[in-house]
């Protein structure tokens, strides 16, 4: 019984090993997004002339990914503009939604977008994204980077913490 007791209890301690390294890559899977987000952004000022509400309602119709709640947030503050400046509404969402897995430099990273949007000419709001973007992948090596050694050291740590624990108790 003792055995079975320890069995679990070193599962149990590996699994929240584990859970921590994945919300470390759900971190770099969030910044990914983001990138892609401002990318998607990016093509349709350039290619398509397309107003920014209309640009924040096609990517509520993307495909599932881990930005689904706040491209929705998004199109629900935008039911507000007018109210509100675009550099508000998005700023707003940037640094409120929590479903958003980012460090508060990437945030305010992403504020910076914010500003440009819908005000400047496309040419200046490709540059401000262009911009970011290039700041946001430097970010995005080096998330990938500490997912990689995170999920290895969580998960040893946890492992460890589990045979420890189970050691004591036997």
């Amino acid at each position: 019984m003792k055995i079975i007791g320890a069995l679990l209890l070193v599962c149990a301690c590996t699994l929240l090993g584990i859970g921590q390294a994945r919300s470390l890559y759900f971190r770099r899977s969030c910044l990914a997004g983001m990138l892609d987000t401002l990318r998607f952004i990016d093509a349709e000022l350039k290619n398509g002339a397309v107003p920014i509400p209309e640009i924040f309602a096609e990517l509520r119709l993307l495909p599932d990914t881990a930005l689904q709640g706040f491209f929705e947030n998004l199109n629900a503050k935008m039911e507000g503009f007018g109210e509100e400046s675009l550099a508000e509404i998005w700023s707003g969402c940037v640094i409120n939604d929590r479903s958003v897995s980012l460090s508060q430099r990437q945030r305010q990273e992403l504020c910076r977008v914010g500003a440009y949007l819908g005000r400047y000419t496309e040419t200046e709001q490709s540059e401000a994204i262009a911009a970011c973007a290039e700041h946001l992948e430097a970010e995005l090596k080096r998330t990938s980077e500490r997912a990689r050694e995170g999920a290895k050291l969580f998960t040893g740590l946890g492992l460890t913490f589990g045979l420890m624990l189970a050691a004591v108790l036997i």
